[in-house]
């Protein structure tokens, strides 16, 4: 389970805002179980996508030929 966190493939910078609380809560994550903040965020959305496929276009993710 903890192999989930590792960054896998390219990836991209994204500037996003959130919270104070969040942000905070974030670093405290970071610090305390040693994944950086970029591995939980990035798992995080992972999670939120794949429960949440009905914020997604109909076609997103199909390839067309």
């Amino acid at each position: 389970m903890r192999d989930d966190y590792k960054l896998q493939g390219a990836t991209e910078k994204v500037e996003v805002q959130v919270e104070k609380q969040v942000a905070e809560s974030l670093r405290a994550m970071a610090d305390f179980s040693k994944f950086s903040s970029s591995e939980l965020v990035n798992t995080a959305l992972k999670r939120f996508i794949s429960q949440h496929k009905d914020f997604l276009p109909p076609n997103y993710g199909k390839t067309q030929k």
